[in-house]
Order: structure tokens, then sequence, then C-alpha cells
């Protein structure tokens, strides 16, 4: 039986998916001055805001280390001799240099494939729900590796945060330029390419940032699954309109709207709204 491993940065489409597929969460928490907030699915970063208003942009962010990793894959190993552990973009945190260290412990053991999902949130979770439902429909290990890198190359992720500060606090801007921006109003609009975090572009107001994000999505000839970001777990009026325009043009691909984790906060704030798409595969290839 393949056993599917991943982080505590995962969101999910559906709740409770982790626990009723049996899929290993490895720990990561944020450090907000001496308080340590473990990370993980359930988190809602709203009820966190207070806490890690009092240390942003200042948080840092502690994945499982080599040994913690090593103690699961032995664990698993009673019940498995194949799995799979995807994890957040190793451009964002160290928690896929550390699953690979961990899995060459247990070489001629286990088979440990360690997959960078070169992304957070619903992007990593929408590839562990593919992996898992994969394993379900019976196929083998290697097809289920193939599945999982096939859906790394079509998922795209854009996100836009109102301060500069996390800009400058991951050395894309400079100080004076996140003072500035910050004065102007500017939005800057983010992606992850090749698992790194790298600016698009930017724009003058929220409302122009919202019709960006339409605008990006909307250029995709189609869509497998469309997940969108923000703070809190409830719907917002905003995440709703976003959702009902893009419903005209896609009436058929599952919507999510998904809370992010304090994780991801420590890359782009506590009012950062985002997109990951799934884009269809072209059937003309």
């Amino acid at each position: 039986m393949v056993r599917i491993v991943t982080d505590a940065a995962v969101r999910f489409a559906s709740t409770n998916f982790a626990l009723q597929h049996d899929v290993t969460i490895a720990p990561i928490s944020v450090r907000c001055g001496n308080t340590h907030i473990p990370d993980g699915p359930d988190v809602n970063l709203a009820t966190l805001r207070p806490t890690l208003e009092t240390c942003a942009p200042d948080i840092t962010v502690e994945g499982p280390s080599v040994e913690t990793m090593s103690d699961i894959y032995r664990q698993l190993n009673r019940s498995t001799s194949q799995v799979i552990s995807i994890h957040t973009s190793a451009g964002l945190i160290n928690t896929y240099q550390n699953a690979v260290q961990a899995s060459h412990l247990y070489r001629g053991r286990m088979d440990i494939q360690v997959i960078d999902s070169q992304s957070i949130s619903i992007g990593l979770g929408l590839l562990v729900q593919n992996a898992v439902q994969a394993a379900n429909r019976g196929e083998s290990y290697d097809a289920i590796i193939r599945i999982v890198r096939g859906l790394i190359a079509r998922m795209y992720v854009v996100m836009f945060l109102e301060d500069l500060f996390f800009l400058e606090r991951n050395n894309l801007v400079s100080r004076s330029q996140a003072i500035l921006g910050n004065m102007l109003g500017i939005v800057p609009f983010l992606t992850i390419e090749d698992g790194y975090l790298l600016p698009m572009e930017k724009v003058r107001s929220r409302m122009r940032a919202v019709e960006k994000l339409i605008e990006f999505i909307g250029e995709f000839s189609g869509l497998d699954h469309l997940g969108l970001i923000q703070p809190g777990v409830r719907e917002t009026v905003e995440t709703q309109a976003i959702m009902d325009r893009l419903r005209v043009i896609y009436p058929s691909p599952p919507f999510t709207i998904s809370s992010y984790g304090p994780t991801l906060s420590a890359f782009v704030g506590l009012d950062c709204l985002g997109a990951v798409v799934l884009e269809t595969i072209d059937q003309g290839v």
C-alpha cells in the first residue's frame, strides 16, 4: 500500500481530507517572539491575527527537521515499504530538503519518493489529493509519481498583498521601495515560479488588483480546479464576487475557497488574496 506524506502548510479542497484518507502531515510552526504557532490544514489564520500582528513581518518558519522526517518514515515502515512525500516548495522552506536527507536513511528498506510541489497551501493540497485518489484507484507507485509531477507542470499560483514590507523581507524590493510603495498604496502581485516567490507587476488599488486577478485566471483555455486563497475561512463578499464572475467563464470545474495558514503568512502577510490554477491538459497535444 502506497502511503502519502505532506506537511502542515497544506490546505485541502475538502475538510478532514487528511484524516479520512490517512495522509501523514509533517509538523510546521511559525515563531512569533517566544510563541510557537503550529500550522495545519484546519488552522484558521483569522483567529491568529492578533498574535501574528505583534511580530509581522518578523515571523520565523520552522519546518520539520531531518530527525522528524526520519521518525515519520520509520513509523510508516511498519505498514508499508512505499511512500510518496509531497512538500511545500523548496524555494520557501526547507521541508523538502530535510525529507530528502531523511529518505536516504531508508535506502534498501523503503521506496521513498520526495517531491517538491513548487507550491504551497491549496496548491500542495491538490497534488496530495490527486496522489491519494490515484492510490485508491490502484495506480502503481511509479504511476502516482508521474501523475503528481504532471500536475505540477500544470499548476499556476498568483497572489497580491498590501504590505510591501513582506517583499522586503523576501529580498524582492529594497526598504526604501517598500516604504514608498506603502505610502503610495501600491499593491504588488507575486507568483511562484520554479518554486520561488517572484514579483509580477504592481497596481494602484485593491479594486484594480482584483480585476487583474480575474484577468489572469480568465486567460486559461480550461481549468481542472481553481482554488482561491484568502486569510479567513469564511467566504467574503469579495471572494464570492470573484467566484461569480469566473463561474461565467468556467461553469464546470470545481472552485475552492481556502484560508491560508501562518506558514504562508510569513511570506505574504495577513491580507493576501490569491489563486491556484490547475490548468486543463491541452487535448490537442
